[in-house]
Formats: structure tokens, C-alpha cells, sequence
């Protein structure tokens, strides 16, 4: 991996090309987005910059990838937020669970004043946020049960995401929580190494975990986006007119991957049904209950200040 990563912004047949990595497949919306931006790009300087996209985690998994844009060694990466947890406190409180009502409310808090807030405390840390993509909602599937109430998650084992906040997450819902990277999720799940996991629709199509884990209940326990980032070190080796470049076409390409996901999301429920998926609906009461047992991850992992007075602007925001 270091051997394809080890000088960032490639020169070739005179247009430098900025590389971005995805765990994701090629067809998949936040790829897809990235392609959009390569074209614009190419379009708008004159093919004298571009962007190679390295998708189905062909440079390895989210974590070490977004050290290597930190360092500089690799220049763009799309990641779930939950990756910047440790780096970065304000975007830990997009992860935080039960937190955003519905789609709606969560696009008002991206776009707006929030979101760009968030995005702006990320350079101190090595990256540059240029665009926010939808996640989808997070919901658990398993091998065998489906969940229908609280009691059902206990000591589940689950894959979870490899941060600390989905380890705790899980473990206050009652599960045996078992970090393991994104791509080893499909071998745990039919070798019966875990029960369960979660993610949203589309990667559980795309990964085909359906076909080990048939059962997919609607805890919606999540609702974080995803986030474009760039190496610091790549951003400042732009000119002002191609750094306008990329932001134009980053906040172009959301739109663009929020009406893919959309309709993939549409086709792929459809898609898995017919497949014998079976989805199961949680009664209100038992969401409630859900949502009051993760309240201590509020606490342990966005107390400061600012992280509480992010939490109570988000609520209020109709």
C-alpha cells in the first residue's frame, strides 16, 4: 500500500491527479460522487488537475488511509466520521446515536452554519472536510433473530465500527460489541465468528452480508454522514483558483450522491425483499427505550462545552 501512496499528487501526461480511496465498490454513490468531482475538475482546469479514485478498499481500510492523507503521503479519502472521532471532538457529535430526527433534519444541520463548523476544525489536524455524504440510517442485521426489543440485543455478538463510541454504544444496549475492518465483515458473519452487525442499506446489499444475515430490524441507531477529506499538506500545494475548483465541484457532487443514494436506496429495499431479506419495524416504545439506554455515550464522549452547547443547537434546529 505505502508503495502506491508514497508521492501524493501524481504528475502524468502533464495533468497532476490528486488520489482519493473508498472502501466502497466503483458503483457506489460516494464513488460515484468522486468521479463527478474528477470530471468537473478536469473540465474546469483545462485537464491540468484530476482525481484518481481507488475504491473497493484497493489502498487498504478507512483508519490507516486517513493517517496516510493526515500525513500527507495520500491526498484525499472518503471516511465515516465516526473515523475522525479521535482527532477531531465537534465531529464526534454527528456520531452520537438518536441524535437527528429524520433525513431532513439532518441535511439542515450539514449545510448549514453546523456543518461548516465542524468542517473548519478539521485543518488542525492535518485535513481539509470538503464535502458531507449521506450514510443512510444504521440498523442491525442478523444470522438467526431478528430484534424487536431491547432484551434481544443481549450479548449479540455484533460488528461494530472500530471507534470507541460504537464499542460503547453496543455494549450499553446489552451486546457483545467485536471491532473488526469493514472488509472482514462478510467471512465473521458466515463462519459464525459474529451474530450481527449494522450499516446502513446499501452496504448491506453491496457487501451481500444479506446473504449471510437475512434479517435486517430497524433500531436506527445512527444517522452520520460521511466525509470527503484532504491532506492538509495536498490542499496547500494548490493554487487559490484550483482549491476554488474543488470546493465548487465537492459541494456540486452532493447533491449529485444524496439523488444516487436516494434511488438506490429505493431499489435496493425492493431488491432484497425479493431476495427473502425480512425487515422488521421497532415499535416506538422499544425505540424509546433504546434511545435511553445510550444516553451515557452523551456524557462520556461529547461533555465539553462546546460539544453540548453543538448537541442543543442541533435539537432546537426545526
Amino acid at each position: 500500500m505505502l508503495a502506491c501512496t508514497a508521492n501524493a499528487i501524481d504528475t502524468a501526461d502533464g495533468m497532476r491527479t490528486l488520489r482519493s480511496a473508498d472502501v466502497h465498490a466503483e458503483d457506489y454513490p460516494t464513488v460515484q460522487a468522486v468521479q463527478f468531482m474528477n470530471q468537473q475538475i478536469q473540465k474546469a482546469s483545462g485537464r491540468k488537475l484530476g482525481i484518481r479514485v481507488f475504491s473497493s478498499g484497493l489502498l487498504g481500510d478507512e483508519a490507516p488511509l486517513l493517517q496516510l492523507v493526515q500525513s500527507g503521503e495520500l491526498d484525499m479519502n472518503r471516511v465515516s466520521i465516526q473515523a475522525l472521532d479521535a482527532i477531531a471532538p465537534l465531529s464526534r457529535v454527528f456520531s452520537l446515536p438518536y441524535l437527528f430526527r429524520d433525513t431532513e433534519h439532518l441535511h439542515k444541520v450539514l449545510d448549514g452554519p453546523i456543518g461548516q463548523e465542524v468542517l473548519d476544525s478539521l485543518p488542525s489536524q492535518g485535513l481539509v472536510g470538503l464535502a458531507y455524504y449521506d450514510a443512510g440510517i444504521r440498523n442491525v442485521y442478523t444470522v438467526r433473530k431478528p430484534i424487536l426489543k431491547l432484551e434481544d440485543m443481549k450479548d449479540l455478538n455484533i460488528r461494530v465500527q472500530p471507534s470507541e463510541m460504537s464499542l460503547m454504544v453496543f455494549d450499553l444496549l446489552g451486546a457483545r460489541p467485536v471491532r473488526l475492518p469493514f472488509a472482514q465483515t462478510a467471512r465473521a458473519l458466515s463462519n459464525d465468528l459474529v451474530d450481527a452487525a449494522e450499516n446502513n442499506l446499501p452496504s448491506y446489499s453491496s457487501t451481500e452480508h444479506y446473504k449471510h444475515a437475512p434479517i435486517y430490524s430497524l433500531t436506527r441507531h445512527t444517522m452520520s454522514p460521511e466525509v470527503l477529506v484532504m491532506s492538509k499538506i495536498s490542499w496547500d500545494k494548490l493554487s487559490a483558483s484550483e482549491q476554488a475548483m474543488l470546493r465548487k465541484a465537492a459541494r456540486e457532487s452532493v447533491g449529485i450522491m444524496r439523488d444516487m443514494w436516494q434511488q438506490r436506496e429505493e431499489r435496493v429495499e425492493a431488491t432484497l425483499k425479493l431476495s427473502g431479506v425480512k425487515f422488521h419495524e421497532l415499535p416506538k416504545e422499544q425505540l424509546a427505550r433504546f434511545t435511553a439506554a445510550v444516553q451515557p455515550v452523551y456524557t462520556k464522549f461529547a461533555g465539553e462545552p462546546q460539544q453540548q452547547a453543538l448537541i442543543k443547537r442541533i435539537r432546537a434546529l426545526k
